[in-house]
Parts: structure tokens; C-alpha cells; sequence
């Protein structure tokens, strides 16, 4: 039984290595590029591992539009992680080839998968790309700006720009 036509909704995805950093994120780029195309990239940032004494983490934040349901889409960014070598069950604290963080879908407000993500509220490199990305955002049920936000974020200092950028952001099928 249908249930009629699906709605495109953004998506707003957060990415991260700390393992051979430029090649797999580009992978993961490139990856989503082909499933979803139109897709834009916030700048990629450098922060300290989290947790732990490890390499430091390269992160971004990347929008693109989507019919599929927010359990879907993590089960396809689970699936791009696990294909450039992320094992399933790997402990949180530890590097990682490639974290894919689904973070907002249109104005969702969910427990499984949770939207808005947890973490972007509570950590910089969460928080920053997706920030710079859509300034002007606000989460679903929020009256403040993500823009706003940022600019007052305790610990934004960790957070450093890559200049100049270490690969491109494909933007179509």
C-alpha cells in the first residue's frame, strides 16, 4: 500500500576521521555525492580526539536533500562507514577511518535515530561546521541561531580551519 509521494527534506550529516583523514573523507564525499548529489560542504575543520590521546580529527558537516526516513539514512551512513573499513561494534574512544553522524533532517524532532543530534550543542566540532554551513539555521523548537551559538561556544578555540581546503565538495550525481 502506498502512502503517497515522500517529501525531499535536508539532511545535514557530520563527518569525521582521524585516520588517513583527507583520503576517507573525500571517499565518504564522494560516496554521498553519488547517492544523493547537490551536495554542500561546510569548511573542514581540525579538533583534538575527544575521549582519548589519539591523531587529530578532521571534521565537516555536509547538507543534501533526501526522501529517505531518518532510520534509512543512518542505516546508509553506517553502510558508507563499514565500506572504507569501519568495523561495526569499535569502541567509541579509539580512531576512527570514518564517524558519519546523521545531525538534523528537515525539522524532525526524534528519540531513534535522536534529532536534532545530541552532541551538537556540546561539542565543537559538531557544532562548528554545521554552523558555518547554515549560520542562520535554528533547531527544531529553538529560537536561537546556530550562527549564535557558535559565536558563544565555550571551547570554539579548539576548533581550527583548514586553509587551504584539502579536497573538494562534489556537488552533483
Amino acid at each position: 500500500m502506498s502512502t503517497g509521494p515522500r517529501s525531499f527534506r535536508l539532511a545535514y550529516v557530520g563527518l569525521g576521521s582521524n585516520v588517513d583523514p583527507a583520503h576517507h573523507l573525500a571517499m565518504a564525499l564522494e560516496q554521498l555525492g553519488r547517492q544523493f548529489g547537490g551536495l554542500e560542504c561546510s569548511p573542514v575543520c581540525r579538533s583534538p580526539a575527544a575521549g582519548y590521546t589519539g591523531p587529530d580529527y578532521w571534521n565537516l558537516c555536509v547538507a543534501f536533500e533526501t526522501a529517505l526516513p531518518a532510520r534509512a539514512l543512518k542505516t546508509c551512513l553506517k553502510q558508507i562507514e563499514q565500506c572504507l573499513g569501519r568495523e561495526p561494534d569499535e569502541p567509541r574512544h579509539m580512531p576512527k577511518i570514518l564517524d558519519a553522524d546523521l545531525l538534523l533532517l528537515g525539522d524532525e524532532t526524534a528519540a531513534e535515530p535522536p534529532l536534532p543530534h545530541p552532541e551538537i550543542l556540546t561539542r565543537a566540532y559538531v557544532l562548528g561546521p554545521l554552523a558555518m554551513l547554515v549560520p542562520d539555521l535554528r533547531l527544531p523548537g529553538s529560537s536561537v541561531r546556530l550562527g549564535d551559538l557558535w559565536r558563544r561556544f565555550e571551547g570554539r578555540d579548539t576548533l581550527r580551519v583548514l586553509v587551504p581546503a584539502p579536497f573538494s565538495c562534489p556537488r552533483s550525481r
